[in-house]
């Protein structure tokens, strides 16, 4: 393990949301990537990047986590974010990160027309959208006049990092082929910055061992959720399989009720299909059986995973007593083993 994870740090380049994280917080590479994403906008200054700010919309609310958050001199705000595996809620999740992001435009008691613009970056190590686009900038616009951009103040940016396409400025596909490892002019001021910075967050070695700390847990969260998902997945079959037993069932009763109908053809006929029904009625015990043991072991897992990430148990017995639909007397034994 600890091998693969050296390995995995050595190798580890600006896709890697730890690397692009700690990379992007030198100012001078923040501020010059920036400039490059919104060359219109004329950046001069920001302030020192944050990373891994969190943002609340509401106290009951999902929390977003910006991998890295700042501000400039004109009050415009900016979540920059490495999106390293699709999950195919892009869109959804960029919708909330706005959110987050225009709370913080609005100051209390400031019109509305005075609300600071706010942009949500994410650099895609897929196409986003799947429209085969390198780059996609997102603002609302009127359906029935489709040219007609809203300007409420929010835009969003999404790079799809392994486009080939190379529509962008010259110095921005300088900066997505770093991000794609692919080869990139030496003489650029800001791969220069990155080459250099890279090396020092590899040399660093809180970070060395946080990453790997962290690789570590991810991969222990993987597993679980793997685990879990396959439960999931057997008490789905499981329940398909009870279906299909019960509409086998009856069909047996049918077959029986045809042949007490044709009683005149012999009580052979008869003991067959009764004999039929009790075979698919123990069948059906037994998958039922399955099931249940099943569940119970799912449940047992999913109790141990939660207990394992420090969740109080009164929470752990709301989310078991909702997911699998238990009674109070249940959980109570559950918890009593």
């Amino acid at each position: 393990m600890n091998e693969f994870l050296r390995k995995k740090w050595e190798m580890a380049g600006l896709a890697d949301d730890y690397i692009f994280n700690k990379v992007m917080l030198d100012y001078d590479i923040c501020l010059e990537v920036l400039r490059r994403i919104l060359p219109d906008l004329h950046i001069k200054k920001i302030k020192l990047p944050n990373n891994q700010q969190e943002f609340a919309v509401a106290p009951d609310a999902k929390a977003v986590r910006f991998d890295i958050y700042t501000t400039d001199e004109q009050g415009n705000h900016y979540d920059i974010e490495m999106q390293v595996a699709d999950h195919h809620n892009i869109a959804k999740r960029i919708r909330y990160y706005q959110t987050a992001s225009s709370m913080e435009a609005y100051d209390k008691g400031q019109p509305y027309e005075q609300a600071d613009d706010s942009y949500v970056i994410f650099f895609c190590n897929f196409d986003p959208f799947q429209l085969g686009q390198q780059r996609y900038v997102l603002h609302k616009h009127i359906d029935e006049i489709p040219e007609q951009i809203i300007e409420d103040g929010q835009t969003d940016i999404l790079f799809n990092v392994p486009s080939l396409r190379h529509d962008v400025d010259p110095k921005m596909q300088a900066f997505l082929d770093m991000i794609a490892q692919r080869e990139v002019e030496a003489t650029d001021p800001l791969v220069v910055k990155l080459k250099e910075r890279i090396a020092v967050v590899k040399r660093n070695r809180k970070w060395r061992s946080e990453y790997m700390r962290r690789s570590v847990y991810e991969m222990d969260q993987e597993m679980r959720e793997k685990k879990i998902r396959e439960g999931e997945r057997r008490i789905r079959d499981g329940k398909r399989e009870i279906l299909e037993g019960k509409r086998e069932l009856l069909e047996g009763k049918r077959e029986l009720q045809k042949g007490k109908r044709e009683l005149q053809k012999g009580k052979r006929e008869i003991k067959e299909g009764q004999d039929r029904l009790k075979e698919k009625e123990q069948l059906i015990q037994e998958r039922e059986q399955k099931l249940h043991e099943n569940q119970q072991t799912i449940i047992k897992t999913s109790i141990e995973a939660m207990r394992a990430l420090n969740i109080d148990k009164t929470t752990i017995k709301k989310e078991i007593k909702e997911k699998f639909d238990l009674s109070d007397k249940e959980i109570k034994d559950y918890f009593a083993e």
